[in-house]
């Protein structure tokens, strides 16, 4: 077996064995880790990737070169206020409750000592010792970190004040998790899908599995969902990253956060209208806000610097659909910018687009329409539709920061690399005009946080 041949079939099996899907930097970062395992080895590059009885053993430490693991504590905060007010509700329900969370996919450790602490923080220790924290991944070494416990200050960039004073203790080589949140965590190796499979049906009150099923195939991210809708409880959360694939509507309900990225477990006799135990229940998505679509079209990585939330969802599996209802009359410019959002967060794609053609045949139109549109193009797999669309866009307002960013996408998903990079380039001229926490035009993403996800796309093209 050739050296690239051999290298080839080793990244088809990892792709196997993970369920992750390959990117096209896969071989590059692969190779950078070979190069590691041969020098410790005594080997090379060649003899490991061409013998396969060698490949179980080079997965693992393999894995971690090959995926992005990009976290930090409290990210996206919403949803552990969430998951904690929903928490106190079954706590003060059931005294006898011991409720289970699991993070899926868990990384270094952040995300699961985030939710200790959130229980800590708001409730006690008395509920922290009732509720069951789980924590898996697929990579040995980030479970390795993860009960190390040890973080830098990059882990804390968007934590609140009080977190490293309260319950971490400093020393030379980062901060170390205080023990009674150390505690309240048992992680172990494993695949998210396998890990999910070994739990008892219905024995979880909540799911983390956040910017974990942006790099899974579609078959093994429609398992891994199954597998969630399974193990909770009926109406327990499955909370995702706002631009993570969406579930099949058939077994999930969205939970009516803003986030817009939250949903409860359906069963018979469950009823989502049901009012949550949040301050925050059945706030309606702002029109403003124009952000990643899904996995379809967000950058491949976890990064922090990327626009907030989703305005398309994933669309679900085919099912029977009733008759579509007749379209409504089209109203005014702003009044069908909302109402194109609107339907766009209920997964009404059809009706988004006769919105829309009536925006756009308005002669005073606003680009949103067009980006609206590309959004749908790039959620149907059609980035050279989406191309068409956000040119529009830029000829109409050259300096829109946000549009451009689409623009890249599009051009990258349509296999027009050099143009992403040009593109990428202007892009990042405009925002270095920004301060870092200048809002941009969806009044949410700032300036800072795009401007670390185009640096981020750009060096997956260069």
């Amino acid at each position: 077996m050739s050296g690239e041949g051999g290298l080839d079939a080793l990244l088809d099996a990892i792709a196997r064995a993970s369920g992750l899907s390959p990117r096209d930097d896969w071989a590059q970062q692969a190779s950078r880790g070979l190069e590691h395992i041969a020098v410790r080895r005594g080997t090379t590059v060649e003899a490991l990737s061409r013998e396969p009885s060698a490949w179980p053993s080079l997965m693992p430490e393999l894995l971690d070169h090959l995926t992005v693991r990009e976290t930090f504590f409290f990210r996206h905060h919403g949803h552990f206020e969430f998951l904690v007010d929903t928490l106190h509700a079954r706590l003060t329900a059931d005294p006898l409750a011991n409720p289970c969370v699991l993070s899926a996919g868990c990384a270094t450790g952040e995300e699961p000592y985030s939710i200790a602490i959130a229980i800590h923080a708001r409730l006690g220790v008395n509920a922290l010792a009732r509720v069951r924290i789980f924590a898996a991944d697929i990579s040995p070494e980030a479970i390795r970190r993860a009960r190390a416990a040890v973080y830098g200050a990059w882990a804390f960039r968007e934590a609140p004040a009080w977190l490293s004073v309260s319950y971490f203790q400093r020393g030379e080589s980062g901060a170390a998790v205080a023990d009674l949140v150390r505690r309240a965590v048992t992680f172990d190796v494993g695949h998210v899908v396998h890990h999910a499979a070994a739990l008892p049906a219905g024995s979880v009150d909540a799911v983390f599995f956040r910017n974990v099923a942006i790099y899974l195939s579609p078959s093994v991210i429609a398992d891994a969902y199954r597998e969630f809708h399974r193990v909770l409880r009926p109406g327990g959360l499955l909370i995702v990253a706002p631009a993570d694939p969406r579930p099949n509507t058939a077994f999930f309900v969205e939970a009516g956060h803003e986030s817009t990225s939250i949903y409860r477990a359906r069963a018979p006799g469950f009823d989502p209208d049901v009012p949550v135990p949040s301050s925050r229940r059945g706030r309606a998505p702002r029109s403003s806000r124009t952000a990643h679509l899904a996995s379809t079209a967000r950058p491949p990585h976890a990064a922090a610097g990327r626009p907030a939330r989703a305005v398309v969802r994933a669309a679900p599996p085919p099912r029977v659909a009733p008759p579509p209802a007749p379209a409504p009359p089209a109203p005014p410019n702003r009044d069908a910018e909302a109402e194109a959002l609107r339907l766009a967060d209920l997964s009404q794609p059809a009706a988004v687009l006769t919105v829309v053609k009536a925006l756009l045949e308005q002669p005073t139109t606003e680009p949103i329409g067009y980006m609206i549109r590309a959004q749908l193009s790039l959620e149907r797999g059609e980035p050279e539709t989406a191309v068409e669309d956000l040119r529009r866009t830029l000829f109409m307002r050259p300096e829109h920061r946000l549009a451009r960013y689409w623009y890249v996408m599009a051009l990258q998903r349509a296999g027009q690399v050099e143009q992403a990079i040009t593109q990428g380039r202007a892009l990042e001229a405009l925002l270095a005009k920004c301060a870092a926490d200048a809002l941009l035009e969806d009044g949410e993403t700032t300036a800072g946080q795009l401007l670390d996800a185009v640096r981020f796309v750009k060096e997956g093209l260069t």
